[in-house]
């Protein structure tokens, strides 16, 4: 009985009543990170774009693609007929984690310590794009410019935005970003 009223006096200290939602932590999932094979199952979709030099790049590849009997990860992937739809099955799942996924590196300004001339992505032949007096990065989440993404997690229906090149955040704005998809709304069965 003590500890019951122990309890109940810690819940009413802290403000805790009927209506308070307790928040499992999700912890920020990269490789080999402990715990990460204990997050929610999900089945969410998000949107996103890849420009590079002005090109948006084509993720239809084989290499890219996840099927059925064989994804490419548990965590995150695409397949067809919708290369631009992202398909989530864990949550706490980042955008390194999906770049990861199909042998990309992305480093940008949301990974602790790391400066705009770090701001990186290595493609999966080795080649860099990295910020320079000529070109950068600009990250836009649901159509807001950010710093970066490589460590926000995706949640269903966000659209992404991944521009380098010598574009203007205002170029990147009126010329790119109109052309992120909104299809995951699709296999999400919430399309209005």
């Amino acid at each position: 009985l003590g500890v019951v009223a122990v309890a109940l006096a810690l819940m009413v200290a802290l403000g805790v009543n009927g209506d308070t939602k307790i928040v499992q932590e999700i912890p920020t999932c990269l490789i080999g990170t402990p715990g990460c094979e204990n997050r929610p199952a999900v089945h969410e979709h998000a949107d996103f774009a890849l420009f590079i030099n002005a090109k948006q790049f084509d993720v239809n590849q084989p290499q890219f693609i996840s099927h059925e009997d064989d994804p490419l990860t548990d965590e995150v992937h695409i397949h067809e007929p919708r290369y631009t739809v992202l398909h989530i099955h864990r949550a706490g799942t980042s955008w390194y984690a999906f770049f990861d996924s199909l042998k990309f590196k992305l480093t940008d300004m949301s990974l602790p310590g790391t400066t705009s001339d770090k701001v990186c992505l290595t493609m999966p032949d080795g080649a860099n794009h990295c910020n320079n007096d000529t070109n950068t990065w600009k990250f836009f989440m649901n159509g807001v410019q950010v710093d970066g993404l490589t460590l926000q997690y995706i949640h269903d229906l966000d659209r992404a935005l991944f521009s380098y090149g010598p574009e203007t955040v205002e170029q990147v704005r009126a010329l790119q970003l109109p052309l992120v998809t909104d299809q995951a709304c699709i296999p999400s069965e919430i399309c209005k």
